[in-house]
């Protein structure tokens, strides 16, 4: 689902980074859902880290799986509005995203959306000009990295969010996955890694 969309200033193909939202851009509990707007708290770097990701020529896209509607934890309009808010709080700081995409399906639905599912990124490659050979995905989760592979595009891990405790749980599916402690050190990682 989209919850947001930037009108393209053009066909011109550019890369993407394709990022998770919860634990990646704002702070995550691991185990607990991202319920209402108010409890939005993005990380401290997070806004310097997307000005770098941009100025170096990349369009922002959001990939979030959001089973908690399905769950009933929330409804559809209170995750659109948490995702507005992302949009309006980082649109404040300077910040445009190119988008926001969301699945609302709990894991036992296995819609095609749903990360590692690439229907989010299917979505975003349908509605913007995209260079996915140059694209990147950025996550804290299993799941981000499977799409990595899904899209047959380079990703970085983020060891925040539910980070270290994947890496605990799942090593030998990490294992020679580039791991950053944060957003921003991943943005820096691909400044020097064009």
């Amino acid at each position: 689902m989209i919850a947001y969309l930037r009108k393209s200033s053009g066909k011109e193909m550019k890369p993407a980074v394709f990022l998770d939202r919860d634990g990646t851009i704002n702070h995550n509990r691991p185990g607990a859902y991202l319920t209402h707007p108010r409890n939005l708290k993005l990380y401290a770097d997070a806004f310097k880290a997307l000005r770098l990701i941009a100025g170096l020529g990349y369009q922002l896209i959001v990939v979030s799986n959001q089973s908690g509607v399905g769950r009933g934890f929330m409804t559809l309009a209170r995750s659109k509005a948490i995702n507005n808010k992302l949009v309006s709080g980082l649109r404040a700081k300077g910040i445009a995203l190119d988008g926001v995409y969301f699945c609302p399906h709990k894991p036992e639905d296995k819609c095609r959306c749903r990360k590692p599912g690439r229907g989010l990124a299917d979505e975003a490659l349908r509605h913007h000009a995209i260079d996915l050979r140059r694209s990147l995905v950025i996550g804290d989760k299993v799941s981000d990295m499977e799409l990595a592979d899904a899209l047959g595009v380079r990703a970085v891990f983020l060891k925040s969010g539910e980070g270290k405790g994947q890496l605990k749980k799942y090593p030998e599916k990490l294992k020679n996955r580039v791991v950053k402690t944060g957003i921003l050190a991943a943005a820096r990682w691909l400044k020097n890694n064009l």
